[in-house]
């Protein structure tokens, strides 16, 4: 209801509210603020009753009209006054919980998987999607009553985004499969909800404090609030606005990410996806040519044995391209000429999918052999293994005696350097610190830009690390290697027949490097794997014996005497 005071403007109590002044005419007419438990609609009754009808010439455009001499934290322009404010800022409050539950299970599933809260690329896209989303909203709850029209163009940029790493994720073939499945789909979604969200809050916010201010001053802005801000609040908004340009920051990254991942997927693998562990996970099985001249029937079939490779230090794809095929394409000057040879990725490594955790090396070669099963392949075998490989050859040579027919150990890990090299908490939390960081894709970036890395590298190559597919992996070895995979290379030790042809090769440049590592290749060599022992050679080369011509001739001439040896 309108009143009219004969106190002048200097008279602080003029209006009943500190308005310090904003008004110098003699005699004031004002709207009292209407209390606390007014309705948005009492308000809109109260101002019309004192204003009536303006004509537009009574309207302050942004540009010509001053700040209010009020502050903008006062609660006559407080917009939680409204009862539709607060229950929109308790529903923001209470999906950020929900956010914050939903990211604390990520992280649990990344050491033991939560049935349905995995994806086959790993957890840690989703683990960045709802961080970025925990973010926006924490920092939205911050500054709630103060919207900017900086949060308002940044937060619709990143909607943008969004929208393209959402259509990115589901129409790529490959990132479907990672990334896609309903579970990620629907935290892209929550995302992308969060986002839109603070946009409606915002705007929200920003039509209940104008109304108020409108209510307040007697004028009808057309701009924005004008009411003045205190320190504190400038402060505030600030900060908020360097955290949403830091938020908008994460998700271009995301996307030029997601962009360098559908660009890669155009990679197609050499062998077969076998699906394994009922349907749960993809691995990917590659075997040469089953016409080999020389060890085939009359219908084509190979009766020989076949090479099965387990890579340590590197992945199958580049232990097999640099081992074997040049050595089968040197023909009657190897010694493996006439050999099919098999490889496989271990869960979460080059092509295959991440495996739920825990995964131990027993668990891997339980995948593996549905995996050989499914495809028909059945041996009879020569492992040839290399490095933290020795390990998962040694299972599955316990668990296939009766299909093997030796092991070729390069460089191979005995049961104590394994866990005690794996089992590291520094490397552990290393990989999964660079799993979580690996989604924002700086060094995929970097690679490609400034090294030349190729799709190939970074799937399979020298910067597969890049991915948090790889790291998931290598962080499930750390997980379960003082407890599961411990006991299962005791087993294996206990169950491998002791009459198992047994090769080691060494590398001399780690010989010389690692302290007591001729001590632990002769341990293998004397009865640590077997008692029957084919030979033990010394590589005069680089770490990797494979490197040179002269190393893969002596990992062959290995194998041809493995195999005379069990004949």
């Amino acid at each position: 209801m309108a009143w009219t005071s004969e106190r002048t403007s200097d008279d602080p109590e003029a209006v009943g509210h500190p308005l310090e002044g904003a008004r110098t005419a003699e005699t004031v007419e004002s709207t009292q603020p209407p209390s606390y438990g007014s309705t948005s609609e009492d308000l809109h009754e109260e101002g019309h009753e004192e204003n009536g009808h303006r004509d537009s010439e009574d309207s302050i455009t942004e540009e010509d009209a001053p700040l209010l001499n009020i502050s903008a934290d006062d609660p006559a322009v407080s917009p939680f006054r409204h009862f539709k404010i607060r229950t929109i800022r308790r529903l923001t409050y209470l999906f950020l919980v929900f956010s914050i539950i939903m990211y604390l299970l990520f992280i649990i599933s990344t050491f033991f998987t939560i049935p349905k809260l995995n994806t086959h690329g790993g957890n840690f896209l989703i683990m960045m999607d709802m961080l970025i989303a925990i973010g926006n909203l924490g920092i939205s709850l911050q500054s709630f009553a103060i919207p900017t029209k900086s949060g308002r163009i940044m937060n619709l940029v990143m909607i943008g985004f969004l929208l393209l790493n959402l259509i990115l994720v589901v129409s790529v073939n490959k990132l479907r499969n990672y990334e896609g499945n309903v579970f990620s789909v629907l935290v892209n979604l929550w995302l992308l909800f969060s986002v839109a969200w603070i946009q409606f809050c915002n705007y929200m916010v920003e039509r209940s404090r104008v109304t108020l201010e409108v209510q307040v001053s007697g004028h009808e802005f057309t701009g924005a609030s004008r009411a003045k801000k205190s320190w504190k609040m400038w402060f505030s908004l600030v900060w908020a606005l360097i955290v949403l340009a830091f938020l908008l920051a994460l998700v271009v990254l995301l996307t030029l990410s997601i962009l360098v991942d559908s660009y890669d997927s155009r990679l197609s693998p050499p062998g077969k996806y076998v699906q394994v562990e009922e349907d749960l996970y993809r691995i990917h099985i590659y075997c040469s040519s089953s016409s080999v001249a020389g060890n085939e029937t009359d219908n084509g079939n190979y009766t020989g044995t076949t090479i099965l490779l387990e890579p340590g230090s590197v992945s199958a794809e580049t232990f097999a391209r640099s081992l074997i095929v040049p050595e089968v394409a040197e023909g009657s000057r190897s010694s493996i000429e006439n050999m099919r040879y098999c490889y496989w990725d271990r869960p979460g490594l080059g092509f295959s999918d991440n495996a739920p955790s825990p995964m131990s090396a027993g668990m891997a070669i339980d995948a593996l052999s549905d995996g050989l099963n499914a495809i028909g392949e059945h041996g009879p075998w020569i492992l040839v293994s290399e490095g933290l490989g020795t390990t998962y050859s040694r299972i599955f040579a316990s668990r296939h005696s009766g299909s093997v027919t030796g092991l070729v150990i390069i460089d191979g890990y005995d049961e104590q350097y394994y866990v005690n090299q794996v089992s590291k908490a520094s490397y552990g939390f290393g990989y999964w610190m660079h799993g979580f960081i690996s989604p924002l894709g700086i060094d995929k970036q970097l690679g490609w830009i400034f090294g030349g890395r190729t799709s190939a590298d970074r799937v399979y190559g020298r910067s597969q690390s890049v991915s948090g597919k790889y790291n998931l992996a290598r962080f499930q070895e750390q997980l379960a290697a003082k407890t599961f995979t411990k006991n299962e290379i005791i087993a294996a030790a206990d169950i491998l027949p002791r009459y198992t042809p047994v090769a080691i090769i060494s590398s001399q440049a780690k010989i010389r490097e690692i302290p007591g590592w001729a001590d632990r290749q002769r341990a293998l060599y004397q009865g640590g794997v077997s008692d029957a022992n084919v030979a033990w050679e010394i590589v005069e080369n680089g770490n990797n014996v494979w490197d040179s011509a002269n190393g893969r001739h002596i990992v062959s001439d290995i194998i041809k005497q493995t195999l005379e040896y069990s004949a």
